[in-house]
């Protein structure tokens, strides 16, 4: 090692252990200009590096050309024969799909014409008012907490809608 840089690194070393920082950094430049030299590169590399890309780029040419000129129509090739092949398969999928679709929507009047032509029997009715007073009568504190609980979450309601202002002027 010269002199010189082992002076600046001393320099550096004392200004970085006494705190100074701004004297360190301009140490630290120095020591690093000292070592690190610039070397240009020769034109002889440049040329080497340069044909080299070039080569490389001819090369990516002639492949890019190679794909287009065999994989393109090797592709169209196998969509085509997909198509003509697939194409009963489709066909046969979506005619099941229609066929599905006019059965569902024949169920779904058949079912709605029944339910209207029937209705709600009368019978039925009186079991289910029944079936409620029944229950009613066997267990009366369990029907009673929940009319409560009813009318406390209505109570709570009418509350909560006139605090918050939800009249009708509002939704004018």
């Amino acid at each position: 090692m010269d002199d010189h840089l082992i002076r600046s690194y001393r320099r550096w070393q004392d200004a970085e252990t006494s705190g100074h920082d701004d004297d360190a950094d301009a140490a630290f430049a120095n020591v690093f200009r000292s070592v690190a030299e610039e070397r240009d590169v020769s034109p002889r590399f440049t040329a080497e590096t340069m044909e080299t890309v070039a080569a490389a780029a001819a090369r990516d040419a002639v492949r890019a050309r190679r794909v287009r000129t065999m994989v393109v129509p090797a592709i169209v090739v196998a969509a085509l024969v997909a198509v003509y092949f697939g194409a009963g398969l489709i066909v046969s999928a979506f005619s099941a799909t229609v066929v599905w679709l006019v059965n569902l929507m024949i169920g779904t009047i058949v079912w709605v014409a029944n339910g209207m032509q029937s209705g709600p029997e009368g019978g039925s009715i009186m079991t289910s008012l029944g079936r409620a007073a029944a229950a009613v009568i066997a267990n009366p504190a369990v029907t009673i907490t929940i009319l409560a609980i009813q009318a406390c979450a209505m109570t709570a309601l009418f509350v909560l809608q006139r605090l918050l202002g939800s009249d009708r002027e509002s939704f004018r």
